[in-house]
């Protein structure tokens, strides 16, 4: 059986790569459990996990959520695997089975078994009843209010009776028999391995044939064109030097950043970046780069007169007149990039989130200069001030 999920698990890069000329738009319909009916959900809604992309809670009771563009490990699934009838979570090696035989029962993640809860009936009629032995007849469905998570909904799943439950709410698209499963085998790094020579800390051109992967592994958080959702937390990408993106990338793969409790966001890419070899992470790079630059929207608010003062006496020297860095510095650019999240970086610096593993030399070099702006106005300030520049 081992053996089987080992093999079943092994899709190589190539292969995936080559699912790119047949990759549009809602082709991740196909890798998701889905409720026929959209309901509220302009995305539509998926059978889903608790957590926060690749921070799942696997003890909490199956969700849906708004359906996401991508190959995600918490909402990727299989039907009648391992064993007829089943419904399997293929990264975590798990099944979705009822709580118990009854109605609101939850449903949830279980080890894998001949138990009969673990057991569904897929209908002719969309719906999937649960097997037992009661005369009353359990289906899957979701709760009959969502909550919004961002720009996404979500609702919670039960097991309800199949003949007096609004069908709206237990008919399902079940995911394509014939889909593969695509997880991505990070190849074996040597410790203290760095770029290969020649790379210089950037990308290997790569980038052309990156596509679909960076559609299932960046695009649900940084967006396609790689402008980023603040919703995510997730930052403006496109268009940055590819020296930088490579070295923080490096940094959140070796836990240089992304290390501290409680930093949610950031211990969640350097969860997920660890799914990728540093040659891969260099091919992102590449693909990034063709991407369209275009700058991202302007949500912060500031004194620009005093920005710019401030702009002059703390940043300018390494980030230079129009805010476009400089790589002889370790600058990167600042201009036209997300400013929400520039603020943020400012108050990590500041705080000492960022900036203080011993690794990390070129974060050090910026926590004086951030501690120099006097308060929480200055940030603001200052970022409403690189606001008004351009990448011209």
């Amino acid at each position: 059986m081992k053996m089987r999920i080992i093999l079943f698990k092994a899709v190589t890069l190539v292969s995936f790569i080559c699912l790119g000329a047949v990759l549009h738009a809602q082709d991740f319909m196909g890798w998701n459990f889905m409720l026929a009916d959209a309901l509220d959900a302009p995305k539509r809604y998926c059978l889903d996990l608790e957590g926060y992309a690749y921070i799942t809670d696997l003890d909490a009771p199956v969700i849906v959520h708004s359906c996401k563009e991508g190959f995600f490990k918490d909402g990727t699934w299989l039907v009648d695997y391992p064993q007829p009838g089943q419904i399997y979570l293929p990264e975590y090696e798990l099944c979705a089975a009822a709580d118990t035989a009854q109605q609101d029962a939850e449903v949830v993640l279980q080890e894998c078994s001949d138990a009969p809860l673990q057991h569904f009936k897929f209908r002719d009629d969309g719906k999937v009843e649960v097997t037992t032995d009661s005369a009353e007849k359990f289906c899957l469905a979701v709760g009959v209010t969502s909550r919004a998570t961002g720009n996404n909904l979500r609702r919670q799943t039960r097991m309800t009776s199949c003949d007096e439950t609004d069908e709206s709410f237990t008919q399902w698209i079940l995911p394509r028999e014939d889909q593969v499963y695509p997880i991505v085998i990070a190849e074996p790094v040597e410790d203290g391995a760095g770029p290969p020579p020649g790379a210089m800390g950037m990308g290997m051109g790569m980038g052309g044939g990156m596509g679909p992967l960076f559609v299932g592994a960046c695009s649900p958080c940084h967006a396609p064109n790689g402008n980023g959702y603040q919703s995510e937390f997730s930052p403006k990408i496109s268009g940055q030097e590819d020296w930088y993106l490579s070295r923080q990338l490096t940094n959140y793969r070796n836990d240089v950043r992304g290390d501290h409790e409680g930093e949610r966001w950031s211990r969640q890419m350097a969860f997920h970046i660890k799914d990728f070899s540093p040659t891969q992470l260099l091919s992102f790079v590449d693909y990034i780069q063709t991407l369209e630059d275009t700058p991202a929207e302007v949500t912060i608010e500031g004194d620009t007169t005093r920005g710019q003062e401030l702009y002059s006496q703390t940043c300018f020297v390494c980030h230079g007149e129009s805010a476009m860095g400089n790589p002889a510095l370790n600058s990167p650019r600042l201009v036209g990039m997300s400013d929400w999240y520039m603020v943020i970086q400012l108050q990590k610096f500041r705080s000492g989130l960022r900036g203080d593993h011993p690794d990390d030399i070129y974060g050090a070099q910026m926590v004086p200069f951030a501690t120099l702006l006097p308060d929480e106005q200055a940030l603001l300030d200052v970022v409403a001030y690189i606001n008004t520049l351009s990448s011209e």
